[in-house]
């Protein structure tokens, strides 16, 4: 038989990555400055790598408990009460997963059935897939450069229907840097409460905010722990994108169900790797603050360089390390733009509209490089456009 011919016709609904698409394309060109990662550029702290280390010594080379060790879900639940303001039970609404990737799937692989729509942000991180891949489907909200990528909420309500069964809200925001205010937050759960609504509140970079802003976790709003998943992951905040240690924080019923199916996919997050989370969501947080402190130099720099470059302006992110440039003066849509900055001038970053339709004419540039880097990418930057305009 066949193999094409044999494939499940589901996994049509699932896309190539716009930014493997990109990186795939740099890594082809030798002198290329990679501004299209998605990821700290700082080594794990040496803390966690030693916690790690001392994990393997103590013997944790065997199979993890499914839905994570009783310790770290219990460290998780601690973190989630002093800082994201929620309370929830490490036995029963705490499961550790594989990233907060694996969290988004495995909601939408138990929540949305063919037919079920999905309200997501547009400019947003790209759940399409997802959505699609389980026969749900996505219905766009707008968010406008004008609000600083912060999506209405009677926008929201307006997108509402009867097959609305789940909104996907990433706050910090990649790839605009937008934070949702309580206030904000507040309105959107008035509507899904009334709306009876489910949410699946994606928080990656939760630590990673600048000019003295607050995080909120919609999850902690009164009536939203029994219809909320919040995603969380250790990746961001303590540059562990390798090891792949993430958490759900859920009803029972659904913790149950992704314990179940963990089983069936990958028996459980790695031992060691869990080892290391707990020794991160325990210790002092200088690490973070240190990091979070280098990123906010570089969103400056960052910042004022596209702004001073003729035919790009850009907004000051509230959080992330990312920069969602405005490049629509320049005469290319956002894939053209990345492909010639790329090819051209060894420059790469991400087309806007991988992250919906409204993030054309734009283009997302990481600021999580060093500073010689971001200083000697803005000056191939402003070489591009300008030959652009000669």
């Amino acid at each position: 038989m066949d193999m094409q011919r044999a494939l499940a016709q589901r996994n049509t609904g699932v896309e190539w990555s716009g930014i493997r698409v990109m990186f795939a394309l740099a890594d082809e060109i030798p002198g290329v400055i990679n501004l299209g990662i998605g990821q700290p550029d700082f080594d794990t702290p040496v803390f966690i790598r030693e916690a790690a280390k001392q994990a393997l010594d103590d013997g944790y080379t065997r199979y993890p408990p499914a839905r994570g060790f009783q310790d770290l879900r219990e460290a998780i639940a601690a973190k989630l009460k002093s800082e994201n303001n929620i309370t929830a039970d490490p036995d029963s609404e705490i499961f550790v997963a594989v990233g907060a990737m694996q969290v988004i799937f495995n909601t939408v692989l138990h929540l949305v059935e063919p037919g079920d729509e999905v309200i997501v942000v547009d400019p947003g991180y790209d759940y399409y897939s997802q959505i699609r891949l389980f026969g749900g489907v996505p219905v766009p909200v707008p968010a406008f450069e004008k609000n600083i990528f912060k999506v209405n909420p009677d926008d929201i309500k307006a997108a509402v229907t009867p097959k609305t069964k789940l909104m996907i809200l990433n706050s910090p925001s990649n790839p605009t840097g937008a934070l949702l205010d309580a206030d904000i937050l507040n309105e959107i759960a008035s509507i899904a409460k009334q709306q009876d609504v489910l949410v699946l509140s994606d928080e990656p970079y939760e630590h990673i905010l600048f000019d003295g802003k607050k995080h909120v976790s919609i999850g902690a709003f009164e009536g939203m722990p029994e219809r909320t998943v919040s995603a969380y992951t250790l990746s961001k905040s303590y540059a562990m994108t390798g090891w792949r240690v993430g958490y759900a924080v859920a009803p029972k019923v659904l913790v149950d169900e992704m314990e179940k199916l963990q089983e069936h996919m990958v028996s459980g997050v790695s031992a060691v790797a869990q080892r290391a989370a707990l020794a991160a969501i325990q210790a002092p947080q200088d690490c973070v603050r240190e990091m979070v402190n280098e990123y906010d130099r570089r969103r400056k720099i960052i910042h004022t360089g596209l702004n001073a470059i003729d035919g790009i302006t850009c907004i000051l992110p509230e959080s992330t390390f990312y920069a969602f440039a405005n490049i629509s003066r320049c005469g290319l849509n956002s894939w053209e733009f990345a492909k010639y900055l790329v090819r051209e001038h060894k420059v790469a970053v991400v087309p806007g509209s991988i992250f919906g339709k409204r993030g054309e004419g734009f283009v997302r540039l990481s600021f999580a490089a060093d500073i010689e880097q971001l200083q000697e990418a803005l000056a191939r930057i402003k070489t591009g456009v300008a030959a652009l305009h000669h």
